[in-house]
């Protein structure tokens, strides 16, 4: 038999090529598996507007579907978060086609409204709605015109091509929706043009107001469309021959109409005036000036101006009013006001807005109101109460006047104590030299008298201490550990973190009472008086004496801890204690000042 050597390698080698090619095919095969393909992939063609989305934040954006081969990301999650949660409508998405893989998954193609972002986002297991990475958005919301917008004509304020909302009208308020723009390029030839509001609505990212205007003369009809509200100016339009236009103007800008609103009367004749003359002022008929101040303050509510009360000048201008004509109220805009904060406006007997003060309270939330319900009333808890009236009456010291009988009266407390965190609140005060209170303040001393130093004292509406003690380094306080009861994990850590601490439990215990000391539980009446001129000390230990929740005063409680018995194994019993002051002696004073009573504790 004859062998043939390179017969032989030429067959072994196309064996081995075909084994090769065979392993290079399954491995394709198999690597191909990995990734998921287009099964649908279809153009949408519902209602675009309803197509308008915004994304979650879960999802990237890519190129084509995240799980195809060669998928590339456009913007990542952090960055489609940041565009969910952008104050741009630039950055609303329109959805346009609509794509389904072999795996069930949907996902849409979408491109941002401004342009600068386009690709596929997961959008869920149904095409039945948006979903995954994707939700449907409104951008714009429609809401109702207000009287005055119903009734009134305006210009555009700065009439010119700029693009920024405000000098042009738009075909739908700018980028409401894809791809539609201005109605006109130029708006200085509608200069002189008068429109009407014919729909309001608000964009949803930026929340600002925008309106459709219409011309009143058709030949400026080419104008018609969506404008920013800040973007126009009030002009005059007809007022009823019964009725007195009331343009509310900045206080410091006459030319800045606030708020207009018209007040009609039922047989008022055009040219008489809304109120009579009394001297140098001007008066109105009570039924008018309560309807009037209503509209008012209904009118500025959440605008940052107040009124309240009208004043005298107020009054002034709007009896001076004609029927058949406008009168300008100026009103004045205040500072913001904190979350955590209640403004107190302070109103004279004659409606004039005095001063206002701003109470603060740690921990506080926008909206909260500032006391409770007990019930039957709204109630100020005693410590607010306090704070506040000391508040005001330093706020008033110095005016000519004052709180009456320097208290805040049950009237006076229910209305702050119904007021809410971030809102303001009237308080009139009077003119009228009043007896007055002196606002206790207490002060703890030793045993060795108030000649050897004193310590001011804190109020505090909670019966157990707040303050945190460290325990091997973990927080705790008297009224955290009240809550957690004497089992449970909570309890057990504690324990675990007290057996832990090298300071040794002595030293707990004394850091504990050292917390609540100089602390007491405040009381509903914590006053001297009433009274005019002066006291002396004498006076005032008798009327503390007399009076057993003066006379005594109580710290918060705080924990004592003692072991259950040794080693290891050893577990902790707690009860709670407080620090007792008993009132030692006072000051000679005047009435309406504060007065300093000493304390002693054991």
């Amino acid at each position: 038999m004859t062998f043939d050597l390179k017969k032989s390698l030429l067959v072994s080698m196309a064996a081995l090529g075909l084994f090769a090619a065979t392993a290079t095919v399954n491995a394709n095969q198999a690597n191909a598996k990995s990734y998921a393909r287009v099964t649908s992939n279809q153009k949408m063609t519902s209602d675009p507007a309803t197509r308008n989305i915004s994304f979650t934040g879960s999802n990237a954006l890519y190129t084509k579907a995240g799980t195809l081969r060669g998928a590339r990301v456009v913007a990542t999650k952090t960055t489609t978060s940041l565009l969910a949660n952008s104050s741009l409508s630039s950055d609303n998405f329109r959805a346009y086609r609509v794509a389904t893989t072999n795996r069930g998954s949907v996902y849409y193609k979408v491109v941002s409204f401004d342009r600068q972002y386009r690709g596929w986002v997961y959008g869920g297991k149904s095409t039945a709605s948006f979903g995954g990475g994707t939700q449907a958005y409104t951008t714009f919301t429609n809401t109702s015109l207000s009287t005055a917008q119903q009734n009134s004509l305006y210009k555009i304020s700065n009439p010119g091509v700029a693009n920024d909302g405000k000098t042009v009208t738009y075909k739908q308020p700018a980028w409401t929706q894809y791809k539609v723009g201005r109605q006109i390029m130029d708006s200085t030839p509608y200069a002189n043009a008068t429109f009407k509001i014919t729909q309001v609505g608000t964009r949803t990212r930026e929340g600002d107001q925008w309106v459709k205007i219409q011309a009143t003369d058709n030949q400026y009809s080419q104008a018609n469309g969506w404008i920013s509200y800040s973007g126009l100016t009030l002009t005059q339009t007809p007022v009823a021959d019964n009725a007195v236009r009331v343009n509310l103007v900045d206080a410091n800008n006459n030319n800045n109409v606030i708020k207009t609103f018209d007040y009609a009367k039922n047989g008022a004749q055009k040219g008489s005036r809304l109120g009579t003359q009394n001297g140098s002022n001007w008066t109105l008929a009570s039924n008018d000036q309560t309807a009037l101040q209503n509209q008012i303050n209904t009118a500025l509510n959440g605008t940052g101006y107040y009124v309240g009360i009208l004043s005298q000048s107020q009054i002034n201008a709007l009896a001076q009013g004609t029927f058949g004509s406008s009168v300008n109220v100026p009103v004045t805009k205040q500072s913001n006001i904190a979350d955590n904060a209640v403004r107190i406006n302070l109103v004279t007997p004659n409606g004039t807005l005095l001063k206002s003060v701003d109470y603060q309270k740690n921990g506080a939330s926008r909206d909260n109101t500032v006391g409770y319900w007990n019930g039957s009333t709204w109630t100020l808890y005693s410590g607010d109460n306090t704070a506040i009236t000391n508040l005001i009456t330093s706020a008033l010291s110095g005016t000519g006047y004052y709180l009456t009988n320097n208290q805040l009266t049950s009237a006076q407390q229910q209305a702050i104590a119904a007021g809410r965190f971030g809102g303001s609140v009237t308080v009139n005060v009077t003119n009228t030299p009043q007896t007055q209170f002196s606002q206790i303040t207490p002060r703890s001393i030793g045993w060795g008298g108030p000649w050897l130093g004193s310590t001011a004292m804190t109020a505090t509406n909670s019966p157990y201490d707040t303050k945190t003690v460290t325990i091997n380094g973990h927080s705790y306080s008297a009224n955290t550990i009240q809550n957690m009861g004497t089992s449970g994990e909570s309890w057990n850590n504690l324990v675990k973190d007290i057996k832990a601490d090298s300071s040794g439990l002595d030293k707990i215990n004394a850091n504990f009472k050292n917390s609540a000391m100089n602390q007491y539980i405040a009381q509903n009446n914590m006053a001297f008086g009433p009274g005019s001129g002066n006291f002396n000390s004498s006076q005032v230990m008798a009327y503390i004496n007399a009076n057993g929740n003066l006379k005594t005063l109580h710290s918060p409680q705080y924990p004592v801890f003692s072991p259950t018995g040794s080693g290891d194994s050893s577990s902790y019993n707690v009860s709670y204690a407080s620090i007792t002051y008993t009132a030692y002696s006072s000051v000679d004073g005047t009435y309406g000042n504060p007065i300093v009573v000493y304390y002693n504790y054991q």
